[in-house]
């Protein structure tokens, strides 16, 4: 079901000049939408176009199968559905303090001040900043702003939220801090709509991607199909991301057997291969090792070990091959002419669901519970994914392995026969589970995985 769409939408300066040249799209309830392209493509006059900021000088835009409406009831309407984050948060934190910003919004709905109150808490701490209530918006971070400008927009309920370039000028554990927050946002149902000139985060992040250049939509679909098109990329001035021109170059080099991966799954999958054919692996030294050396080798502690050269040779479960090059115990080695199959030991990977914050978030969690259910499974790296979920390893005084790219990080350590526990808040549960499903079913392996 389409949530938002537009049909021959042109929008035209006070001047005469096109920003946006008749374009048309469509964007997917509960779906992850990037508008990618270069400064100046008509990337932020298009998204004010969504919550009728701008209104079209022709065409038209509906909203859930509805023309919009450019009244003073049909803006309330639209403003109240459709939430803004504008790129710089400075435009739109204007309060003295970030608890009346935030309440802003609620207070104009004219709610009760039990339900403002209720909002706001929730808001605050979805995003981590339930201690800065009283603190000065210009007194914060680049990425504590933005986190508040999110709240802002969270507090409204809306079922859209747009976002102008939500990670320019934060640094990598900013961006990464604001997208988890989304992340946990588009879980729980809310349709997530960004711009960006960031390739590799298009790439990895949405859904569907349309790219805009000089006003116009020049490609949309996956982001597989967009980064295929090679051309094109080259034509609207964007380039590949990282991982597509790594791919590009080592199947240059006969190493990479993949057209368009976009992510290390893809990037482990396609060098794999490759190395089966050739029988040659990186491994660890078990043991001192010399060149030309008879070695067997096999996984431990997630990681492909040498098992000394006093080996079974009638072992069913163990690879063996020769060293390439001298190494003490520990070192890195080059193994050659393998032979046999090397054990695949897949770890497991354990699902535990925490509330989500209006359930009352870790809150509501018996940490003896969770202590007890770690202290059973003895998982070798723990993962958290959502505000509460990460509030509880806290609690708990655990180290927390995976925090960024959360998902992908605990495929591949099963992938490496390590045990994972994941801890999931709300709807990120759903989540974690059909991605390892579909990564298995294109895959072929059987990564197992139990809540």
């Amino acid at each position: 079901m389409n949530i938002i769409e537009a049909q021959n939408v042109t929008y035209k300066y006070p001047d005469g000049t096109k920003a946006l040249d008749d374009i048309n799209f469509s964007f997917e309830k509960g779906s992850i939408t990037a508008i990618l392209g270069q400064n100046g493509a008509g990337k932020s006059t298009l998204l004010l176009h969504l919550n009728a900021t701008l209104r079209p000088t022709n065409g038209t835009v509906y909203l859930k199968g509805e023309p919009l409406a450019y009244d003073k009831k049909g803006l309330h309407h639209i403003r109240h559905t459709v939430g803004m984050v504008f790129q710089n948060p400075d435009d739109q934190l204007l309060a003295p303090t970030v608890l009346q910003d935030v309440a802003f919004g609620p207070k104009n709905l004219k709610l009760s001040n039990r339900e403002i109150k209720q909002r706001v808490d929730e808001a605050l701490h979805l995003v981590g900043m339930e201690t800065y209530a009283d603190k000065p918006p210009h007194f914060l971070s680049g990425g504590q702003k933005k986190r508040v400008a999110i709240a802002g927009v969270i507090a409204m309920k809306p079922e859209i939220i747009v976002l102008d370039e939500p990670t320019a000028g934060l640094d990598p554990q900013g961006c990464a801090e604001i997208i988890e927050i989304l992340d946990e946002l588009n879980a729980d149902g809310k349709t997530i709509i960004f711009s960006t000139h960031d390739v590799d985060l298009a790439a990895k992040w949405a859904d569907r991607i349309y790219v805009l250049h000089e006003g116009k939509i020049k490609k949309h679909g996956s982001p597989s199909q967009i980064f295929a098109d090679h051309k094109m990329i080259t034509e609207t001035g964007l380039r590949l991301p990282a991982f597509v021109q790594t791919f590009r170059e080592l199947k240059l080099r006969g190493i990479s057997v993949s057209d368009s991966p976009l992510t290390m799954l893809n990037f482990v999958e396609s060098v794999s291969k490759p190395f089966d054919v050739l029988k040659v692996r990186c491994a660890v030294a078990g043991t001192d090792v010399c060149m030309g050396e008879k070695v067997g080798l096999d996984m431990k502690d997630g990681m492909l070990c040498t098992t000394g050269v006093d080996i079974d040779m009638n072992a069913k479960t163990t690879a063996f091959g020769r060293v390439m090059n001298n190494a003490k115990a520990g070192e890195d080695i080059v193994v050659s002419e393998i032979t046999g199959a090397l054990a695949r030991k897949t770890g497991d990977i354990y699902i535990v669901q925490i509330p989500c914050v209006i359930e009352g978030g870790s809150r509501a969690v018996d940490l003896e519970t969770i202590r007890t259910i770690i202290a059973e499974r003895s998982p070798h790296k723990i993962g958290a994914m959502g505000t509460s979920a990460k509030a509880v390893v806290r609690k708990i005084g655990i180290h927390c392995d995976f925090e960024v790219d959360v998902i992908q990080s605990s495929i591949l350590a099963a992938l490496r026969g390590l045990n994972v526990m994941v801890f999931a808040a709300g709807g990120m549960v759903d989540r974690v589970s059909q991605k390892i499903e579909g990564y298995n079913k294109q895959s072929g392996e059987e990564i197992k995985y139990f809540f």
